[in-house]
């Protein structure tokens, strides 16, 4: 029958209950039939996929998360009251060791993130500065059919390789439990991780630079969500705080180094100290077309009410006294008012079309960047623990109090200092662990080889052979 009829047919029969004849019955299409028959009909194949695919996410385990999800942006999957029960009486109990709890929170960590490519390389790093053993695998001997029966989970976290040693008899390269010696610190580890790892691992590469500040934070929180170690709960909430400030600072710092000497300090430079090629590392720098030294040191310092330092200059005897290459720390910033800001802004310099930005103060103190080298310092006089000079405010806005930079300052005689280079500049955050000279070290050991001497010179090289 045609579908037209059979519309027609079913008018006919709802129609008004006078007209309805209760003998007449709907004819079924027979292309209504078939394809009522195929929608009840599901093929073997599909019954076997589907019970195929409810078996594996029952083996999976009860809250597994499902086999296509992202590895950036994830949750934990939500926890059966048994397995909650399990965490806060048997695997994290405040009775357990802090060692057993910690190791036990990396490899569950490990296992449920499912780290991969980069990842790894970046949390293999991060626990090898907090004195974790990555290397050592206590089940590479197990048989693989002793880990058929697990769950994929299960067996992710029984074959990992972190170890957290609490013996004093561990390697020396790693934490051993010796309060003496090591110390439980996240933040400093944070600190220390992002302040040398962090360039070597990702060259400030953005995306790089995200996924690995994003790491250590999502493993941090898994730390405070799971109450792993209440003890350090602010300790750890600390080393949040410096995730956040490696996400700020490290970008500004890089711009900073992108937009240095600055047109103050370069114009000083090139007035009354000598410049070589090797003095400005900084290439990014461009250096304005119509720039003019003499105007650009004038002009600030009639505007920051620098007169004794005019009135020299005009006859002649401003010259350079002292230059000093030391390593300082911001201690304050003072970022020019509003209106030394209108005076630059009024600014007009005849002939040229180049404006001068507004300079404020940077305050510096001694200080000292530990990096693993024996490097000797080159203090400057006690009274000149004060030094300040003068940065363009656009500068300023990416420096942070502490702050430190290696940093070659030159003083003229009326008592302006000027930057005339900078070699280096660290986060206000700034960390060296001394975890980062183990590295390539080697545990001693007896050697019971005779020693080359005056009687036996070739004697250890004969028993080499």
């Amino acid at each position: 029958m045609a579908a037209q009829d059979v519309a027609v047919l079913a008018e006919h029969t709802h129609g008004h209950g006078n007209g309805r004849d209760d003998n007449i019955q709907p004819i079924p299409d027979q292309n209504e039939q078939l394809l009522n028959s195929r929608s009840l009909q599901v093929p073997p194949e599909a019954n076997k996929k589907k019970k195929r695919g409810k078996k594996a996410t029952a083996l999976r385990g009860p809250t597994a998360l499902p086999r296509n999800r992202g590895t950036e942006y994830f949750a934990d999957p939500p926890m059966t009251p048994d397995e909650a029960a399990e965490e806060k009486l048997e695997i994290y109990a405040q009775c357990l060791p802090f060692e057993e709890r910690i190791q036990s929170c990396i490899r569950r960590f490990r296992a449920r993130r499912r780290l991969q490519g980069d990842q790894v390389r970046f949390f293999d790093e991060y626990l090898f500065l907090g004195g974790i053993d990555t290397q050592g695998n206590a089940f590479s001997g197990l048989d693989t059919n002793d880990l058929k029966d697990l769950t994929p989970a299960q067996r992710r976290e029984i074959t990992v390789t972190d170890t957290v040693h609490g013996t004093c008899e561990a390697d020396d390269r790693f934490y051993n439990g010796d309060n003496e010696h090591w110390s439980v610190d996240f933040t400093g580890v944070a600190a220390g991780f992002f302040s040398t790892s962090l360039s070597q691992l990702t060259g400030f590469e953005p995306k790089m630079t995200d996924t690995l500040i994003g790491l250590v934070e999502n493993f941090l929180r898994y730390v405070l969500l799971h109450e792993v170690c209440p003890e350090y709960k602010e300790n750890v909430e600390s080393a949040l705080q410096i995730c956040g400030q490696a996400r700020e600072e490290w970008p500004a710092l890089n711009e900073l180094r992108a937009n240095l000497p600055g047109c103050f300090n370069l114009a000083a430079t090139e007035l009354f100290s000598s410049v070589a090629a090797s003095d400005w590392s900084f290439l990014s720098f461009s250096r304005p077309a119509d720039f003019d030294p003499k105007t650009a040191f004038l002009a600030v310092c009639a505007l920051r009410g620098e007169t004794s330092t005019l009135e020299q200059f005009m006859n002649g005897h401003v010259e350079a006294l002292k230059e000093h290459t030391c390593t300082l720390e911001v201690t304050r910033l003072e970022r020019p008012s509003t209106l030394i800001r209108d005076k630059f802004c009024a600014l007009r310099i005849e002939g040229s079309d180049y404006n001068i930005e507004a300079v404020g103060k940077v305050f510096f103190k001694p200080a000292v960047i530990e990096d693993g080298w024996e490097t000797p310092s080159i203090s400057i006089s006690p009274q000149d623990t004060d030094i300040w000079v003068y940065l363009e405010d656009s500068l300023l806005v990416s420096i942070w109090p502490k702050t430190k930079m290696d940093i070659t300052l030159v003083e003229l005689n009326t008592g302006i200092w000027f930057i005339k280079t900078i070699s280096r500049i660290v986060p206000s955050f700034y960390t060296f662990l001394p975890q980062q000279m183990m590295r390539h070290y080697k545990q001693p050991r007896d050697d019971d080889r005779p020693a080359p001497s005056v009687n036996d010179p070739t004697a250890d090289r004969e028993r080499n052979q």
